[in-house]
């Protein structure tokens, strides 16, 4: 499917709050039972501005977009440098998430994480067997494999599970494949709280990966007003402080 064309009607006036629609638990259910997701637009893109330190110094861009169908999906993320950075340290990162739409959510069927810096890329790859409920992950050079739980996500489709399942709060476990890497996230969902955006005061749910010694984490914010798409996504390093964000310039959606 190819990338959202540039038409997408801009997002002008927040929705209103869906107070009442109960959050959901995140694992996707896989009996009867489980609740049905709420939809995901059928195109959309938003753009991030990025900003590293403590200082806020902008080092880059960060475009997100998507495709939905009534059984697929397909998520996109191109972050790249700019400006000074651009000149020193140029980097470009992707991640490709493509998979179902269930009843329970997104199920993806592959990942693809690709790193270029000074010249050189790095690639990760992580392919989901439902069937024989097995994950083949990592790099060409050192391929990985691993059982695969009912609820386990990519990095992005776990981001974007929330449009269809807004989290409930509280403390969760997740299992999480970036590429490269397979681990169980423990995540704090937090209450609502309002954040200062380019597009001005937001209501959003801070949803914020529990810190391990010696490993990254990051906090996202999803916004209540906006279907809880991804407003904020604030990086840790592996001492635990802060060093990086990327907020929302402009959000882009279409249902055609």
């Amino acid at each position: 499917m190819a990338p959202p064309p540039r038409e997408l009607a801009p997002v002008v006036e927040p929705e209103p709050a869906a107070t009442a629609e109960p959050p959901q638990q995140l694992a996707r259910a896989a009996d009867s039972s489980a609740v049905i997701a709420r939809s995901l637009p059928r195109r959309g893109r938003i753009t991030y501005s990025v900003f590293y330190g403590d200082g806020g110094m902008p080092v880059g861009q960060v475009v997100q977009t998507w495709e939905a169908g009534r059984e697929e999906y397909r998520i996109l993320s191109e972050a790249e440098t700019s400006g000074v950075v651009e000149l020193f340290r140029p980097q470009r990162l992707r991640y490709l998430s493509e998979g179902a739409i269930t009843a329970g959510g997104l199920q993806p069927h592959a990942f693809l994480m690709s790193r270029t810096r000074r010249g050189q890329t790095e690639v990760a790859e992580a392919r989901f067997d439902w069937g024989a409920r097995s994950l083949a992950y990592g790099v060409s050079r050192q391929p990985r494999s691993a059982p695969l739980p009912p609820d386990a996500q990519d990095f992005m489709s776990f981001i974007y599970q929330f449009v269809l399942l807004p989290p409930a709060a509280g403390r969760h476990r997740v299992p999480i494949t970036t590429g490269s890497r397979f681990e169980v996230y423990e995540i704090d969902v937090g209450a609502e709280e309002t954040i200062e955006t380019p597009l001005g005061a937001l209501r959003a749910l801070p949803v914020k990966q529990v810190p391990r010694p010696g490993a990254e984490s990051v906090q996202i914010w999803l916004a209540s007003e906006y279907r809880h798409l991804p407003v904020k996504i604030r990086h840790y390093d592996r001492e635990g402080r802060f060093s990086g964000e990327q907020v929302v310039t402009e959000i882009r959606l279409s249902e055609e």
